[in-house]
């Protein structure tokens, strides 16, 4: 039998907003789930057209092909890497080097804190390779788009395993989150500046990806309710998971000295999650920050854009501009011959100079957890082991 959907699953601590709570939101906010899904908006802020909800996106999501060159190329470093004996916490750019693809990905790379804030790198077959293989070709070309991976404090863990998962034969964590839970999740951030999965296997049914752009998602709150994009500006006690009781003051909402929009919102960093709710010593968020928070999903769904990714796919956004969630998904299994969701996630920043990123000085602290370290502190589970809260989003 495959594995079915959380139908019983009960989440208390506000991660997961109730469909009710979100029906009468998008009431107040005059918003609808998109019949089929507008193309962002990535830097224009001025008129739109009357009707963008229903119009149909003739948008294609920027890829990246890989051809036989490309393909072969990637073989290539992956033997150089092997043969130099390295650990994976040294898996850099000059490590793997991919002389012709590394030009490509760069031009990508460039236009992610501005003009295009994500891409897709397609054409790797991953159930070709062993799960090593996976990790060091995922980290390999990870490293041609981001020049540091984040390391949440008191977690060596930078590689990510979002997968159902109750439990891993080397467990040591018994925090089980929404990334192992087969769930829904409403739209959030993660910690960092570049977000990026490879996506192993997919589900038998679900598990879509969507992204969502701040500026289309501010620009559907302010129409209505321009006193919610106000309360995002203003500072929200975030928990910080390094220690029991620590939290971080700041507000979820930022404008960039170049004009444009930044969001920060980790949903476990504010409601806590089904497995770890929001610290008794922390003050609950008010309900107009509750408020806000949820009409960031709200409008998210009717901003949203469905990514359709295949098995190979690596996936790379800006987390500052592109809010994302998921669908609820049903594993497969063998005997159906059907496949497990299953991704790698690593959270990277690019400090190259051709492509500076714009960080809010609220957030340079935060930034500094993640990236101020040696790559010797860095561990990498190869294998699939469960989020630890610290590494949560």
């Amino acid at each position: 039998m495959g594995s079915r959907v959380e139908t019983t699953f009960s989440d208390s601590s506000g991660y997961t907003p109730s469909a009710e709570k979100i029906a009468e939101l998008k009431q107040k906010l005059r918003v609808g789930h998109a019949q089929s899904l507008p193309g962002a908006s990535w830097v224009d802020l001025g008129p739109q057209p009357a009707n963008p909800r229903n119009a149909v996106s003739t948008e294609t999501h920027p890829v990246l092909q890989l051809s036989l060159q490309d393909l072969r190329e990637i073989e290539e470093a992956y033997s150089v890497f092997e043969l130099s004996g390295l650990p994976l916490n040294k898996l850099q750019a000059e490590n793997f080097p991919l002389p012709t693809l590394s030009g490509r990905i760069s031009k990508q790379r460039a236009l992610l804190p501005s003009t295009q804030p994500y891409f897709i790198i397609r054409g790797l077959k991953p159930q070709w390779f062993d799960k090593r293989k996976n990790v060091v070709i995922f980290t390999g070309i990870a490293s041609h788009v981001g020049t540091k991976r984040a390391l949440a404090p008191g977690d060596p863990n930078v590689l990510h395993h979002v997968t159902e998962m109750t439990s891993c034969a080397n467990a040591t964590e018994s925090y089980r989150g929404p990334a192992n839970r087969s769930i829904a999740l409403p739209f959030h951030t993660d910690y960092g500046s570049i977000l990026s999965f490879y996506l192993l296997s997919k589900a038998a049914f679900g598990g879509d990806i969507y992204l969502a752009d701040v500026h289309d998602i501010a620009r559907e709150i302010v129409s209505s309710r321009p006193d919610i994009l106000a309360t995002l500006r203003k500072p929200f006690l975030n928990i910080n998971a390094k220690e029991d009781g620590a939290y971080d003051e700041r507000p979820l909402l930022f404008t960039l000295p170049s004009g444009r929009m930044a969001v920060q919102a980790s949903r476990s960093r504010l409601f806590g999650t089904a497995d770890r709710p929001r610290p008794a010593s922390l003050p609950p968020l008010t309900p107009k920050q509750s408020e806000a928070v949820d009409a960031l999903h709200a409008a998210g769904q009717t901003v949203a854009k469905r990514i359709d990714m295949r098995a190979g796919d690596m996936l790379f956004f800006s987390n500052l501009q592109m809010m994302h969630s998921r669908d609820a998904f049903v594993d497969g299994n063998e005997e159906e011959n059907t496949t497990r969701r299953y991704l790698l996630r690593l959270i990277l920043h690019d400090d190259r100079a051709d492509a500076p990123w714009e960080i809010p000085p609220q957030l340079r602290g935060t930034w500094a957890e993640l990236y101020d370290h040696l790559d010797e502190e860095e561990k990498f589970a190869v294998h699939p082991e469960l989020f630890s809260y610290k590494a949560a989003h």
